[in-house]
């Protein structure tokens, strides 16, 4: 579902990757929200469609940091470890 103008405004800047003082999106819009990971990889496929390497990597270390478990072109998801058993070293 698409999120309204008023839903994306009332987002917090941790749920953004460009916030409302940006020159990104227009100014004073938040853009690229990341509050859902639905919305993170639409993120992703949006910076990869502007052809601005610096406006993919900054999505995608947004995406990465929030969303750990999404695959971007520079990472790999991390496997997760079920609990209670030793590493192997």
């Amino acid at each position: 579902m698409a999120i309204s103008a008023r839903a994306r405004a009332k987002l917090p800047a941790s749920k953004v990757v460009y916030g409302k003082r940006s020159a990104v999106g227009g100014k004073g819009r938040n853009a690229y929200p990341i509050d859902t990971p639905k919305r993170a990889r639409n993120a992703l496929a949006r910076a990869a469609q502007r052809n601005t390497g610096g406006s993919y990597r900054t999505v995608e270390r947004a995406v990465n940091r929030r969303y750990p478990q999404i695959a971007t072109k520079h990472h790999a998801p991390t496997r997760s470890r079920a609990r209670g058993h030793a590493s192997r070293h």
